[in-house]
């Protein structure tokens, strides 16, 4: 079954000009009546969009485990032994690693429906679990930063990126050059 997405904004939109063209029609002032429609269609689509945008960002959220405690994080390295994992260290207080974080899920959101796939979605949150964060980097030998992305495959970190370099197209080329 192919699951369409619904544009909210769009939608509601729609039904706001039609409920304006209604209300114009029958008062008489047909401008006033479609921008009151259009007005309520996007103040009415905003609020669905974002609440759906919530519905999906939870779905996604299953696709990705967060680490707590050490064992978590010798978890990953075996199992990277079996198929990709990739980690993001998120600082939940930083504007430049939410924007990572936005990038890291959209490219969980594009991979993780794809049967082919077989990557594993980590997260740690580096203020919450300082210890934890502080043992990945002296284990993996790479200097710690936040946010910051590293793609572990035969229990070795393969790629790694920081800041404004995390990007959906970078994880992407990632997952392809590593045939993963």
């Amino acid at each position: 079954m192919v699951e369409k997405k619904v544009n909210h904004q769009a939608l509601w939109l729609a039904v706001g000009l039609a409920i304006g063209v209604s209300i114009g029609t029958a008062t008489g002032q047909i401008g006033l009546g479609i921008a009151f429609g259009a007005a309520l269609g996007v103040v009415i689509g905003s609020v669905v969009s974002k609440r759906t945008g919530a519905d999906s960002h939870d779905m996604l959220s299953e696709h990705v485990l967060e680490l707590h405690k050490t064992q978590d994080w010798e978890e990953v390295l075996l199992d990277s032994r079996e198929h990709p994992v990739l980690l993001l260290k998120h600082s939940t207080t930083c504007p430049v690693s939410a924007r990572g974080y936005r990038e890291f899920m959209a490219f969980v959101g594009a991979n993780a429906s794809d049967p082919k796939q077989n990557m594993q979605y980590r997260i740690v949150k580096v203020i919450e679990n300082r210890p934890l964060s502080r043992r990945i980097a002296e284990e993996t030998e790479i200097r710690h930063e936040s946010p910051q992305v590293l793609l572990l495959d035969q229990g070795q970190v393969v790629e790694h990126t920081s800041h404004g370099k995390i990007t959906k197209k970078r994880l992407m080329q990632w997952a392809q050059s590593h045939s993963l």
